[in-house]
């Protein structure tokens, strides 16, 4: 689990990283009317590198092989066992009396043995339920699975609703271009106006007014086809503006 985790963090990392590289000067330079979208099957196929798509396949891993280990378990039914020794056996002894000085005497003998032992245990609850234990970890595999391609499709709508709104914001931001420079044009003539006396304080804090809400209306489509990349690169791990 330490070792998915990790996997995790390193590359959001990663992904967080590039979008920090992104500064507010750099989004100004954008010509968002000539954004070009990757193919939606593109962005589906790399939306296949996400941690959580390699949590799942470590998963459906982990769970191959105890499926393994639950089909091998009638060998704990068997037990085998032996040993070998190898060594010598010396007796030592020493003798002395007062006509004999004092002297030792020592014989042994080199020898080995083994022997082997073998028996079966079988435990007719653990036996008769082995097929079941097999069938449950075959389950849980295949749950598994089912969870990852849940997991894609909910990624595929979450990717395909970002992308559809940026096509939207994107189309719309030309008419929102439009308007902007119609109304910035409209304010320089009443500020001309105004300086040749041809026009009223309140003409001039209409126009500043229809050029400011112009230019929120602009700004805040940019803001949505931002946001919305941005979302889409996390989603699908693919670059789009923050190469």
């Amino acid at each position: 689990m330490n070792k998915f985790l990790i996997v995790v963090f390193l590359l959001l990392s990663t992904v967080f990283r590039g979008f920090g590289q992104l500064t507010p000067s750099m989004l100004e330079a954008i010509d968002y009317t000539k954004i070009a979208l990757p193919p939606l099957e593109e962005l589906f196929e790399n939306a296949k590198k996400s941690p959580s798509v390699e949590m799942y396949e470590a998963k459906m891993e982990t769970q191959d092989n105890q499926l393994i280990t639950e089909k091998r378990s009638w060998l704990k039914y068997f037990r085998v066992g032996g040993s070998w020794q190898y060594g010598n056996i010396a007796i030592n002894s020493a003798f002395t009396n007062e006509y004999t000085p004092l002297f030792y005497q020592s014989s042994g003998v080199t020898q080995s043995s083994w022997y082997s032992t073998a028996g079966i245990a079988i435990p007719l609850d653990d036996l008769f339920d082995r097929g079941n234990r097999v069938k449950r970890q075959k389950m849980e595999r295949r749950s598994t699975e089912l969870e990852m391609e849940k997991w894609f499709d909910e990624q595929k709508i979450r990717i395909i609703n970002s992308y559809v709104k940026v096509i939207n914001a994107v189309s719309i931001l030309q008419k929102k271009m439009e308007s902007l420079t119609m109304a910035t044009t409209q304010l320089k003539m009443v500020e001309n106006d105004f300086t040749i006396g041809h026009a009223l304080i309140s003409d001039l804090h209409d126009a500043k007014k229809m050029e400011l809400e112009a230019f929120e209306a602009y700004k805040l489509t940019q803001t949505t086809i931002t946001s919305e990349i941005l979302n889409l690169e996390i989603l699908s791990k693919t670059k789009i503006i923050s190469k």
